[in-house]
């Protein structure tokens, strides 16, 4: 991830966020948490603030940002400081991992979902939430990153592109929910599937 920098300096900014849109908040963690496994043992790469992982009750996390990695703690998150792509975690050790709109922000996405396999116990999971640029709010998005104080430099993708990069690591795509389809803060609705909601979610699962 090569926007610590960034979101360290504007921690509390990237929580207000959440605060104002909170409608939007919940959206996203209901998403998640529809395919997230019901037990075992997971972690959050790249764990910014610990919203979600607090959130969705997860208790580890990785993150690159001392400072988010601090608020992150406070709320109670057992932290590990390091990238996506090179992780100081043994083999078969989670049986979950989730990754919130941190694929945009990799310097090596494929490096860091083949290091995601890599932690995973057999049969582990992979719950990958990301900003589709190919729906309607994703276009409006990329046409307006320059002006973003967070998504200046991402590179957002495609459900598609997410889909090849989880095969190519190793996983099967198992089922996907799709949510915030205005970005007006109301309770917006969680559908089945990719290409309509801006922030989609897709769940998968490790094979040998």
């Amino acid at each position: 991830m090569n926007e610590d920098n960034v979101f360290g300096l504007h921690s509390e900014q990237y929580d207000e966020w959440f605060t104002d849109n909170h409608h939007l908040f919940d959206a996203e963690a209901e998403a998640i948490r529809q395919v997230l496994p019901a037990a075992g043992q997971g972690i959050e790469i790249g764990t910014g603030t610990g919203l979600f992982a607090s959130r969705l009750g997860i208790r580890n996390g990785v993150e690159p940002s001392a400072k988010m990695a601090a608020k992150a703690a406070a709320r109670g998150i057992q932290m590990i400081d390091a990238y996506a792509e090179n992780l100081p975690i043994g083999d078969n050790t989670y049986d979950y991992a989730l990754m919130v709109t941190v694929d945009c922000f990799l310097q090596d996405v494929l490096k860091s979902f083949q290091e995601i396999r890599r932690i995973l116990r057999a049969g582990g999971s992979f719950i990958i939430a990301f900003i589709d640029k190919a729906t309607p709010l994703g276009r409006i998005y990329e046409a307006h990153k320059a002006t973003s104080l967070f998504y200046r430099n991402a590179r957002f993708h495609t459900s598609e592109e997410i889909g090849e990069l989880l095969k190519t690591a190793g996983f099967k795509a198992e089922e996907a929910r799709q949510t915030i389809f205005t970005l007006e803060n109301h309770p917006q609705e969680i559908r089945d599937g990719t290409g309509e909601g801006v922030f989609a979610v897709i769940k998968a699962i490790r094979i040998e």
